[in-house]
């Protein structure tokens, strides 16, 4: 198996997906807190379920067109995110609320990957558009006049 079939445009989108899907649920939960909406003693429980959604959204996108072995790549998926995840506490020095609430979000990562890996993918195939240029497309659309054509048209 080589490398490109492990790490490919997918995972990285995946993982894109992810982070977006996390920051949009922070800034969501720091609004509901703001609001006094969302408890601050519940914002590890929100962060935490954040996490198991953009871990699994990433995850399906990741896995898109996997059909074997599907568990193993997302289980890569889940470890580079974790390694985010990680890096991103430290670099902010949010490794107290880390410890804090670290086992959900470790669960949570992992989970949200194992679930989009055990969940069956789409069974249908996708085809491809049609061209739309006049070059791909079959002369349905052309009507071809003829002088005969036009001398009838002309005699009405």
């Amino acid at each position: 198996m080589r490398i490109r079939d492990w790490i490919n445009r997918n995972m990285g989108l995946g993982l894109l997906i992810s982070l977006l899907l996390c920051a949009a649920g922070a800034a969501l939960g720091a609004i509901l807190m703001d609001r006094e909406l969302l408890a601050v003693e519940s914002a590890g429980k929100w962060m935490a379920f954040m996490w198991l959604s953009a871990s699994f959204a990433g995850c399906k996108v990741a896995l898109q067109n996997v059909q074997q072995n599907r568990l193993p790549h997302a289980a890569e998926q889940a470890v580079l995110l974790y390694s985010i995840v990680w890096a991103a506490a430290l670099a902010i020095r949010a490794v107290p609320n880390f410890q804090s609430n670290g086992w959900h979000i470790t669960g949570a990562v992992w989970g949200g990957a194992a679930l989009a890996a055990l969940i069956p993918g789409s069974k249908r195939k996708r085809t491809k558009r049609k061209s739309k240029s006049r070059r791909g497309r079959a002369h349905k659309d052309c009507l071809l006049y003829t002088s005969d054509a036009a001398d009838d048209l002309t005699r009405v």
